[in-house]
C-alpha cells in the first residue's frame, strides 16, 4: 500500500477553513492578558482588521526576506501591512494543500522559493549575473550555494519567522499545555495559530514535537517540514529531516534536505559527501561528480590533500571513462596546483597524457616545467618556473634555444615532451631530443619512434622524420603495412615520386585491402596523366570473382568516378553495382527476392534477409571506409538504374531495384523510398516477373488508393500477367469501400468475364445510380444485357436484347457519333447476329477520324479492329473480294 504522508491530518486542517468568529477572539485576549502579555482594545481591533483582509488576486506576495535600506524606512513601514497580509494568505494556502495531500513536497518546495522570489517591486533584490558552473544543466539548481559569498555582502538579512507579538503569548500556552500533558488543548491552540499567522514556524514545530511523541513519526515528519521550509536558516533541523527521510527510504527528499543544509553552510564537506553519496544511489553520476568536484574546492587543508589528490585521481578517471578529458584535465590541474607534493610520476604522466589528447601543448610544457624539473632556454635568459610561460606565445617558443631535461625523467615523458616542442614549433629546441632519441633502439622504442615521426609530419617536417621512419622498416618488428604508409607519405610529402611509388606498392603487396595506399597510389598515377593505372589500382578484389573479400568504399567510388569519367561503362556498371551493395543487401537466391516482396516496412525485410543469409553461410564481402553521401549515392544509383534500362539488362536491373529495398539509407527517406518502390514495380514489369510485379502494385494500388494512375496499372499488369489472384484481392478491398468507383468497374468486369452477368449487371448499376451521366457506367450496362441476352437458355431474349441497344443508344447520345460509338454498336449488333445492321455501324466507324489525336495517334485507331470485323462478316457469307478489299486497306502493316 502507498504511503500516504498527510494521513490523519486532513481532519485537522479543515478548522482552519473557517474564519474565526468573533467570541474566540474574546477569549484567545483573555488567555493572552493571563499570560502578561496586556494589549489595548485598540491594538486588538487593527490586528483582527488586518487579518481578516484577505488579499485580491492581483495583490503581490511577499517574501520572509526583509531588505534594509536606510532611506526608504517609511515606505517599508506603509507597506509592511499589506506585505503581511499577502503572507498569511500564500502561507496558509500553501501548508493547507500540502497537508491535504493536494501538492507534493517538490512542489512545496517549489512554492517557497517562489514566494522568496517574487518580493516587492520596490524592495526587489538585484542579483549579479554569475560565472557559469561546469555542467550547464547544474549551474541553476547549484546557483545560490556558489553565490552564498556575494550574497552576504548585500544589506539583506532574513527575517526571523517569529509570531506577532499579539499571539506569543498564545504560543505559550500551547507550550504550556503540552508541558502538562494536555496534548489535544496544544494542538487546537497550534491549529488556530496556524490560521491566524502561518508565516511562524513555532506552531508546525510543536506539532511535529505533539506527534512524535504520540507514537505518529510520519505525520510529525510533516510539520518538521513545513517548519524547516518557515525557518531555513536552521541547518541542524535540515539534517535532521534529511536523516527521517533516509529512514523512510526517501532519497530524493533526503537530497533536497542536504541541498537546503549546503546553501546555509557551502563549506561544510559532510554535507557535500552526504549528497554526493545520494546521487549515486540514484543514478545521478553526473551530479555526484559535480558535488565531488565542489569538495574539491573546499579541500585546501594540507591535512586533507591526501584525500583530495586521491579524489581527484577519481572524479579524472571518470571523466576519461566518460570520453570528456577536458574536465579531467581541470580537475587534476586544481588538485596538482593545491597540493604539488603530493603528486606521483603516475599522475604527472595521466595529465600529460590528456592534455596531449586535447592538444593542449603550452598547458603540457607548464606541467613539465613545474613537475618535472624541465628547463627552457631563451636569447635572453632561461625559464624556471611556470609564471615565466604565462605570457608565452607561439612565437616565444619557436625562439627557444634549448632545453634541459634531468636525466632521471623516463624516456616516455621526454618524447611527451619532445612532441610538445614538435607542435609548438620549437625546432631548435627540440632537435637534440630528436638525436638522442635516434640512439636508441628502435626495435624497442618502435612506439615513441613512429609518435615523434608522425608528429613531425603534421607540421611537414617530412626530412627530419625520414631516418626515423626508415629505422623502423628496417626492424622486423615494425616491418608492417602502416609503417610502410607512413614511409610512403613521408616521401610523397619531399615529392620524390619514383619512391613514393615504390613505398605505396609496397603497402599494397603486403596488405591488398589497404585502401588509403590505393587511393593515394591513384591520386599520384592521376597527376602524371596516367588514366587506366589510376583506375587499375582502384578495381577490387571482388570484381575479379574473389569472395569474402575487403572491398573499400572510397577506392571504389573514386573509381567509379574516373571511370565515369572516362566513359568505361560495363566497368562504370560492374564497380557502381557493387558499391550500391555497400548499403543493402545482395539478393541471390528466390527465398531473398520473395522475402523483400513480401515484408512492408525496411526494417523487416533487413531482418528476415540477415536471417536467410545467416543460413546460407555464404561468403560476402566486407565494406570498409567512410559512408558515402547519401544524395551521391543516389544519383549513381539513378545513373545505373538509366544505363541498365538502356542496354536491356532488365534481370541486373531487377536485382539492384529489389536489393535497394532493403536499404536503410534510402528507406529512410520518403522521396527516395517512393521512387525505389516504383523503379522496382517497372524493372520487374519489364523482366517479366510478373509475380513480383503483382505484389507491388497490390501495394501501390493500396497506398494510393484514390489515384487514378495507380488503377491503370494495376489493370494493366493484372492483364499482361493472368494473375487470377485480383478477383479475391478487389473484392476484400471493395467490402472495405463500397463506394470506390474503380473498384465497382474491376469487379463488375471480373464478374463479366467469369460469365456471372448478374453480378457485373449489379455492379454497374450501383455504379450508374451513383454517377447518372457517365456514358461508360451506361455502355457496361447495355453490353451486359447484350451477353446476358446472347446466352443459349435466356429467358426473355428479345426484353434484354431491346434493353440493351436502349442503353447504347443513351451511350452514342452522351458520347456523340465518333468512332468508338459506332464500333460498340457494331459489335453489339454483331454479337446478335444482325449482321446487316453491324456492316452499316462498321462501315460508319470507318468513314470518323480516330477519336484521339496527337503523336500516339494509331495506339487509339480502331480501323484495323473495325476492318477484321468486316472481313469476318464478308468471308462467313462468301464474299471474298470485299474481304481483300477491306484487309490490303486496313491490315496490312
Amino acid at each position: 500500500m502507498d504511503y500516504d504522508p498527510m494521513e490523519g491530518t486532513s481532519e485537522l486542517f479543515a478548522a482552519l477553513t473557517r474564519d474565526v468568529p468573533l467570541e474566540q477572539w474574546e477569549q484567545y485576549k483573555e488567555q493572552i492578558k493571563l499570560g502578561n502579555y496586556i494589549i489595548d482594545e485598540s491594538e486588538d481591533d487593527s490586528y483582527l482588521s488586518d487579518r481578516s483582509v484577505s488579499p485580491g488576486p492581483d495583490e503581490e506576495v511577499i517574501t520572509n526576506i526583509e531588505i534594509v535600506e536606510e532611506d526608504e524606512e517609511g515606505e517599508e513601514k506603509m507597506h509592511e501591512s499589506d506585505e503581511e497580509n499577502d503572507q498569511i494568505f500564500w502561507g496558509y494556502d500553501a501548508a493547507d494543500k500540502y497537508a491535504q495531500g493536494k501538492i507534493s513536497f517538490y512542489e512545496l518546495n517549489d512554492i517557497m522559493k517562489d514566494s522568496r522570489s517574487n518580493s516587492h517591486p520596490r524592495k526587489r533584490r538585484r542579483v549579479e549575473e554569475e560565472q557559469s558552473a561546469p555542467y550547464a544543466e547544474l549551474e541553476k539548481e547549484n546557483e545560490p550555494i556558489e553565490n552564498t559569498a556575494q550574497k552576504a555582502k548585500k544589506k539583506i538579512r532574513r527575517k526571523k519567522n517569529l509570531l506577532p507579538k499579539g499571539l506569543e503569548g498564545l504560543m505559550g500556552q500551547a507550550n504550556n499545555y503540552y508541558a502538562k500533558g494536555e496534548t489535544e488543548s496544544a494542538i487546537k491552540v497550534c491549529m488556530e495559530l496556524i490560521k491566524t499567522a502561518p508565516q511562524a514556524y513555532e506552531p508546525f514545530h510543536l506539532l511535529g514535537i505533539i506527534y512524535d511523541e504520540m507514537g505518529e513519526p510520519r505525520k510529525a515528519f510533516q510539520w518538521y517540514l513545513v517548519a524547516a521550509f518557515l525557518n531555513p536558516s536552521d541547518t541542524d533541523e535540515w539534517i535532521r529531516l534529511a536523516e527521517l527521510c533516509l529512514e523512510q527510504n526517501e532519497i530524493q527528499q533526503a537530497i533536497s534536505c542536504y541541498t537546503k543544509a549546503i546553501r546555509n553552510e557551502p563549506t561544510n564537506i559532510n554535507f557535500w559527501w552526504e549528497r554526493c553519496n545520494l546521487y549515486e544511489q540514484i543514478g545521478e553520476r553526473k551530479r555526484a561528480l559535480y558535488g565531488y568536484e565542489m569538495i574539491l574546492k573546499h579541500l585546501s587543508d594540507p591535512q586533507n590533500g591526501e584525500k583530495c589528490v586521491d579524489m581527484a585521481r577519481e572524479i579524472a578517471k571518470i571523466h576519461h571513462e566518460n570520453t570528456d578529458d577536458a574536465n579531467a584535465v581541470r580537475v587534476l590541474e586544481t588538485s596538482f596546483n593545491k597540493f604539488p607534493s603530493l603528486i606521483t610520476s603516475e599522475d604527472v604522466n595521466f595529465l600529460l597524457e590528456l592534455q596531449l589528447g586535447q592538444k593542449m601543448y603550452k598547458a603540457a610544457v607548464k606541467t613539465f616545467v613545474q613537475h618535472c624539473g624541465v628547463r627552457l632556454k631563451l636569447p635572453l635568459g632561461d625559464i624556471t618556473s611556470v609564471e615565466d610561460l604565462n605570457d608565452f606565445d607561439n612565437e616565444n617558443f619557436k625562439a627557444l634555444v634549448s632545453c634541459i631535461v634531468p636525466e632521471v625523467l623516463p624516456i616516455d615523458l621526454t618524447v611527451k615532451f619532445l612532441l610538445c616542442l614538435i607542435h609548438l614549433r620549437a625546432f631548435k629546441a627540440a632537435q637534440p631530443l630528436i638525436d638522442s632519441l635516434k640512439q636508441e633502439n628502435p626495435e624497442e622504442m618502435g612506439d615513441l619512434f613512429l609518435d615523434v615521426a608522425e608528429a613531425l609530419m603534421e607540421v611537414h617536417q617530412y626530412e627530419t622524420a625520414k631516418p626515423l621512419l626508415f629505422a623502423l622498416i628496417s626492424t622486423p618488428t615494425y616491418d608492417l603495412p602502416a609503417v610502410w604508409m607512413k614511409y610512403a607519405d613521408c616521401w610523397h610529402g619531399l615529392l620524390n615520386i619514383p619512391e613514393a611509388i615504390q613505398a605505396y606498392l609496397k603497402v599494397i603487396e603486403m596488405a591488398p585491402a589497404y585502401q588509403d595506399a590505393r587511393l593515394a597510389l591513384s591520386r599520384i598515377y592521376l597527376q602524371m596523366g596516367k588514366i587506366e593505372e589510376a583506375t587499375n589500382i582502384l578495381r577490387q578484389d571482388y570484381e575479379d570473382g574473389e569472395e569474402g573479400v575487403v572491398v573499400g568504399i572510397d577506392a571504389l567510388y573514386q573509381r567509379c568516378k574516373l571511370l565515369e569519367a572516362e566513359g568505361y561503362w560495363d566497368q562504370y556498371l560492374a564497380a557502381a553495382t557493387l558499391l550500391q551493395y555497400s548499403h543493402c543487401y545482395h539478393l541471390e537466391t528466390e527465398e531473398e527476392f520473395s522475402a523483400v516482396i513480401t515484408n512492408q516496412t525496411c526494417k523487416r525485410r533487413v531482418e528476415a534477409l540477415r536471417d536467410l543469409k545467416n543460413q546460407n553461410k555464404k561468403p560476402t564481402p566486407q565494406f570498409i571506409g567512410q559512408t558515402i553521401p547519401v544524395t551521391e549515392m543516389w544519383n549513381i544509383f539513378k545513373k545505373v538504374c538509366i544505363l541498365l534500362m538502356k542496354r536491356k539488362r532488365y534481370e541486373e536491373l531487377q536485382n539492384l531495384s529489389l536489393a535497394s529495398l532493403s536499404s536503410a539509407t534510402f528507406m529512410k527517406n520518403p522521396t527516395y523510398a517512393k521512387d525505389l518502390e516504383f523503379q522496382a514495380l517497372l524493372s520487374c514489369y519489364y523482366n517479366g516477373s510478373h509475380q513480383y510485379t503483382y505484389l507491388l502494385v497490390r501495394d501501390l494500388v493500396l497506398k494510393y488508393l484514390h489515384s487514378n494512375k495507380a488503377w491503370n496499372l494495376f489493370c494493366l499488369i493484372v492483364t499482361c500477367s493472368q494473375e487470377n489472384r485480383h478477383n479475391r484481392f478487389c473484392i476484400r478491398l471493395m467490402m472495405k469501400h463500397q463506394d470506390h468507383l474503380a473498384l465497382g468497374y474491376l469487379n463488375g468486369h471480373n464478374a463479366m468475364i467469369s460469365g456471372t452477368y448478374k453480378h457485373a449487371l449489379g455492379e454497374y448499376m450501383c455504379i450508374l445510380k451513383e454517377h447518372p451521366n457517365d456514358p461508360f457506367a451506361v455502355f457496361c450496362v447495355g453490353i451486359t444485357f447484350i451477353h446476358m441476352a446472347c446466352q443459349k437458355f435466356a429467358t426473355k431474349r428479345h426484353f434484354l436484347t431491346i434493353q440493351g441497344f436502349e442503353f447504347l443508344v443513351r451511350y452514342a447520345k452522351m458520347k456523340g457519333e465518333n468512332q468508338e460509338t459506332f464500333y460498340n454498336i457494331g459489335r453489339a449488333l454483331h454479337q446478335c447476329g444482325i449482321k446487316d445492321a453491324a456492316i452499316h455501324y462498321y462501315k460508319k466507324a470507318l468513314n470518323c477520324p480516330p477519336l484521339i489525336t496527337g503523336p500516339e495517334q494509331d495506339i487509339f485507331d480502331l480501323r484495323r479492329e473495325i476492318a477484321y470485323n468486316l472481313c469476318v462478316i464478308y468471308q462467313a457469307s462468301g464474299a471474298m473480294d470485299l474481304v481483300y478489299l477491306y484487309s490490303r486497306k486496313y491490315i496490312v502493316v
